[in-house]
């Protein structure tokens, strides 16, 4: 395993230890639980991560020059979406057709950037498969 993965895994299990340490010192007294929901997420995020990329790809580089090209132009096309969302959401709003909260607002934009690159790098790596 990549000296990489392992560095990674640790950081992964001191996040993990760090949310239960912390929930025992009570650190925010009327909700205990509340270090571990924030940091038990990026551990298990810092352990998995490593070991899928470990069982995928072994010792072998995981990323090259066509890879890193279709993962740039997803991450453009993802852009231009998402400007195309938020130039939707201003106009609709400043129309009066919906009103919304900043919080629903930003959830909606997180949500178009997250899914809008997965889906365009899904469909680039698959065009470039198909070639």
């Amino acid at each position: 395993m990549k000296q990489k993965y392992k560095l990674q895994m640790v950081a992964g299990v001191l996040f993990l230890l760090a949310g239960i340490v912390l929930a025992f010192l009570e650190v925010w007294p009327k909700e205990h639980l509340t270090p571990v929901c924030y940091l038990a997420p990026v551990g298990l995020g810092l352990i998995i991560i490593p070991v899928v990329r470990h069982l995928r790809y072994g010792d072998e580089p995981h990323k090259d020059e066509r890879t890193n090209n279709i993962r740039t132009s997803g991450f453009v096309y993802s852009w231009h979406l998402t400007v195309g969302v938020m130039v939707a959401l201003f106009v609709v709003d400043d129309a009066g057709v919906l009103t919304m909260t900043v919080q629903n607002t930003l959830a909606m934009v997180i949500l178009v950037a997250t899914f809008s690159v997965l889906i365009f790098q899904w469909y680039l790596f698959r065009k470039e498969a198909m070639v």
